[in-house]
């Protein structure tokens, strides 16, 4: 499969993108005439810059509002339509991208603008080029592919061919059907974006909130599979234009951009069939089964604070590190490892995921592009790879318990320590375990964080959700396994209060621990000094209005401070969450207890909106 990036999808001049492109490992461009029109090279030079750089440049685009004009309009459209195509060939790019109009002097009659096509396809021809008509999803009368390859067959010109763009297609509400009875020799070319799901003006969407493949929520696999199941065997190229990458650098984006299209291979891989699919290679396989193990808070001043908030958790030592100066805390089923180790970030908390095959995720991550963390293994330590995530969060992935590599075998138990390692909690099993981590990112690196959890973990991510901050905002996105219990919770602040509740920088923010009687152990918590997030009155006066709760179950949430989601009815009836906060703590991070009740499943976002206001402080 032959890889291209548009160059209007990374930031910085034309020659720095080419150069960009090149170093990540792709093996052509689109050329956007906007850079070249703000290059000071001629297009042959750039061609040669290209070529130097072991570049094909195989599209020119957009030449816009190409066709489908009165007859009065076309003389004009045909000379300046000419003129791009005398660039293409100085370029050397052997495809033009005519996009269909969006005006209101476009004119609805198939028959003329296939016409113009032709004509226009003869022009090309004399040139040695081929034109990939494409059907823009604002265009005025074409706007959908079937109606773009009903023009094109209409001009029925060998040079005149159609453009696929997985976007424009599925931001229509059209799918891979769409390219039903369209032959592969007759697709001039195909570009690929992804994108989040939108309910808002389609060319703002296009404009503003493109992405990579694995990033967003579209079916780019799908269309991208149809389309060489019908026998393309052109570029698979990049086509994303978003806030995000034109405020990126350039190096970074190419690689996250190159990481995609091994991703949408690896996709590819399972949906294949026939010839095309000897067309892509898989990577080694997402793990089955993901869970989350163990959270690693860094501590190298040896903060008594610390230990004193642990022990108020309920938590206990259980071991200490063979090598290492890490101590190991237990809470029933939740585990907490805490590492000492001189200079490292205090922030720098990281989070222990177990899988059954370790070496497939660390396997896959490098297939991915992803670089690994840098970690000294000690004789008859476990292997333990860790992975950076793009918000900076340390992953550390461990066997399965009982089989080889799992990290509690690198831990001497303590012998002060009870059977169980831990003290029980009030209904006598402790706490559940972790039930998911809050990760902070910066609001560029979204994207990216979403497609490496999805790409390398095999996450699914939920759509975004957007809170509202006393002074900004909050984005956030869960996303969990198919199998397993690993939910990770990525969130971004924006504002120039960003930092207020959500804490500043990067990484785990939040700590979600999970029991099965949420008001006996907040009782426990508060008799043993722990103190949890005052909430105000007149949210149980919200909840009694919008659960029907009766007067003495409010009452009994507001004698506790909890907070409570009801959803219903579910298999067994409604479903339900309980759960209380700390504030933010001096490790940066707050801590949430909660209750699922019924198979509740999701994370009391009705919450959120409390939470956010208390912990920025008194008004």
């Amino acid at each position: 499969m032959r890889t291209g990036v548009a160059t209007l999808s990374l930031s910085g001049r034309l020659v720095d993108k080419l150069e960009a492109a090149a170093a990540a490992g792709f093996d052509g461009v689109e050329v956007f005439d906007n850079d070249l029109i703000g290059c000071p090279l001629p297009p042959r030079e750039v061609a040669r810059v290209a070529a130097d750089l072991g570049l094909t440049i195989d599209l020119f685009q957009p030449v816009r509002d190409a066709a489908g004009v009165a007859p009065d309009a076309w003389p004009a459209t045909r000379r300046r339509v000419l003129a791009k195509l005398d660039v293409a060939r100085e370029l050397g790019a052997p495809v033009v991208l005519l996009c269909s109009h969006v005006g209101d002097a476009s004119v609805d009659d198939p028959d003329l603008t296939a016409a113009q096509l032709a004509e226009l396809g003869d022009a090309a021809a004399e040139r040695g080029l081929v034109l990939a008509y494409e059907a823009l999803a604002w265009g005025r009368h074409v706007s959908r592919l079937t109606q773009a390859w009903d023009v094109v067959r209409r001009a029925g010109h060998p040079a005149v061919t159609l453009a696929v763009d997985t976007f424009h297609i599925l931001a229509r509400g059209d799918g891979p059907e769409a390219l039903a009875g369209v032959p592969g020799e007759r697709i001039g070319f195909l570009q690929v974006a992804d994108a989040p799901l939108k309910q808002m003006d389609v060319l703002e969407w296009s404009r503003h909130f493109r992405c990579f493949p694995g990033q967003g929520m579209l079916d780019v696999t799908g269309v991208v599979a149809a389309t060489l199941e019908a026998g393309y065997r052109g570029p698979v190229s990049l086509e994303v234009f978003s806030d995000v990458v034109r405020e990126s650098d350039q190096q970074v984006t190419a690689r996250d951009a190159y990481r995609s299209l091994v991703f949408l291979a690896d996709e590819l891989s399972r949906r294949l069939s026939g010839p095309a699919a000897s067309l892509v290679q898989p990577a080694p396989p997402a793990p089955e089964r993901v869970d989350l193990a163990f959270l690693e808070v860094a501590d190298p001043g040896c903060d008594p604070d610390l230990e004193a908030l642990l022990r108020g958790l309920g938590f206990a030592p259980a071991g200490r590190h063979r090598s290492k100066p890490v101590t190991w805390w237990r809470h029933g089923a939740a585990h907490v490892v805490v590492n000492q180790t001189p200079g490292a970030d205090p922030r720098s908390h990281a989070v222990g995921l177990a899988t059954p095959r370790v070496d497939t995720v660390a396997a896959r991550a490098e297939a991915l592009l992803w670089p690994e963390v840098d970690r000294t293994r000690g004789a008859g330590e476990a292997l333990l790879p860790g992975i950076t995530t793009p918000g900076e969060t340390h992953l550390f992935l461990s066997a399965d318990p009982g089989a080889p590599d799992h990290w509690q075998d690198d831990f001497v138990p303590d012998p002060a320590a009870a059977p169980t390692a831990a003290p029980a909690g009030p209904t006598g099993s402790g706490w559940t375990g972790l039930d998911h981590v809050g990760l902070a990112v910066p609001p560029r690196r979204l994207d990216e964080e979403i497609g490496f959890l999805r790409t390398v973990l095999g996450l699914e991510a939920a759509p975004v959700e957007e809170f509202w901050e006393p002074q900004g905002r909050l984005r956030s996105r869960a996303l969990e396994p198919a199998h397993g219990d690993a939910r990770i919770v990525v969130n971004v602040a924006e504002g120039p209060a960003s930092g207020s509740t959500v804490p500043a920088g990067a990484g785990v923010t939040q700590v979600a621990f999970g029991c099965t009687d949420l008001l006996a152990e907040v009782r426990a918590l508060r008799q043993r000094g722990v103190r949890l997030m005052q909430v105000p009155d007149n949210y149980y006066v919200d909840l009694a209005a919008r659960t029907g709760l009766d007067a003495d179950r409010v009452a009994e949430l507001r004698e506790h401070q909890v907070l409570c989601d009801r959803v219903g009815p579910g298999d067994t009836g409604d479903t339900e969450l309980l759960h209380v906060y700390t504030d933010v703590l001096a490790t940066g991070f707050y801590v949430e207890l909660l209750e699922r009740r019924g198979g509740y499943a999701g994370y009391g976002s009705v919450n959120t909106q409390v939470r956010l206001a208390v912990q920025r402080g008194p008004a």
